[in-house]
């Protein structure tokens, strides 16, 4: 059906409807009058027409805005399906491979490299919320009454390692990983490589390759004090870069670990210095006696004469706590 709203009326006074107007044409209506009234009833039949066209389209555009609207819909309730389902699978991977979604600090937030080492990447995996938030175990407390607690409350944190006290293959682990986690965690890329230049400038110091233990630890305390100060910076105006070092700082962390060993040492002597010697014990058994008749069959064990020594001996040595205090005087390396 066409548009009746582009509709034209024809020209009823055309040779055309000459027959349709003969119909019309009596002693009271001439031709004229008959055209008109051609032209009257079409245009009350178009009329008709054109408010059933209206109609239908309604109709039609009714129908067409509620399929519409039950396909979005449809499409939104697939759209939730999807992604509870992609959620779903997220969580189960992220129970299967703890490792892999660790969490990876940003702004304020430092975590020692111990957890992204082999063995805390191990221990976050052998680790199930699930199972052991649930868990209990049962402690004797100091009254001797056992009592049940959570299994996570006894989880042991000393294992956690400092960053100065890790090996330099457990620092290599731990950089490594910790770079993929920040790539999957979509970090910036200018930090990302910041932390690259970073810790490669670490390995690659004169320090590393040093003889001195104190030296390479001084490098990972370095490297643990300068990530913390730039978390907390993030943000502010004191906000820095880690990428080149600085000398005057890493020098700090040598000194103060050198007075560290230096305190420890004397600690240690004050402790052996208040510890009293006790004198033999009554209960300890005798020395064996020396039979004579030894000494007379075997002349290497007959008594030798007294020898005068090349060299003065005191008359009583050094108590112990003097002779330590000899042994334990600290000798400072100049390192430049």
């Amino acid at each position: 059906m066409n548009n009746p709203n582009l509709a034209v009326r024809p020209d009823f006074s055309s040779e055309d409807f000459a027959e349709a107007r003969l119909q019309l044409t009596s002693d009271t209506v001439d031709d004229n009058q008959a055209a008109r009234i051609l032209g009257s009833l079409w245009d009350i039949q178009n009329a008709k027409d054109i408010q059933r066209w209206n109609a239908h389209r309604e109709e039609d555009e009714q129908r067409a805005r509620a399929l519409a609207e039950q396909e979005a819909e449809e499409a939104a309730q697939q759209q939730r399906r999807l992604r509870e389902e992609a959620e779903a699978a997220l969580a189960e991977e992220r129970k299967k491979n703890k490792a892999k979604y660790a969490p990876v600090p940003d702004k304020g937030e430092y975590c020692e490299l111990y957890f992204f080492t082999n063995d805390g990447l191990a221990e976050a995996e052998s680790f199930n919320p699930s199972i052991d938030d649930e868990a209990l175990t049962l402690l004797k407390t100091d009254n001797g009454q056992h009592v049940w607690v959570p299994a996570t409350n006894t989880r042991d944190k000393s294992a956690i390692i400092k960053d100065e006290d890790l090996t330099w293959e457990q620092f290599g682990e731990a950089s490594v990983h910790l770079l993929e986690a920040m790539r999957e965690h979509d970090w910036q890329e200018d930090r990302i490589e910041m932390h690259v230049k970073f810790w490669t400038a670490l390995e690659t110091h004169p320090w590393c390759r040093s003889p001195l233990n104190l030296l390479k630890r001084a490098l990972l305390l370095y490297q643990s004090q300068q990530r913390q100060k730039w978390h907390r910076a993030i943000g502010t105006s004191q906000a820095f870069s880690l990428a080149k070092l600085n000398i005057g700082v890493l020098n700090d962390a040598r000194e103060e670990l050198h007075a560290r060993e230096h305190n420890e040492q004397l600690e240690n002597l004050r402790q052996v210095s208040l510890t009293p010697l006790l004198p033999p014990s009554p209960l300890s058994p005798p020395p064996p006696p020396v039979l004579a008749t030894a000494h007379a069959n075997n002349p290497n064990l007959a008594p030798h004469p007294k020898k005068k020594l090349p060299f003065p001996v005191p008359p009583h040595p050094p108590p112990p706590a003097q002779r330590l205090l000899i042994i334990l005087t600290p000798i400072r390396h100049h390192v430049r």
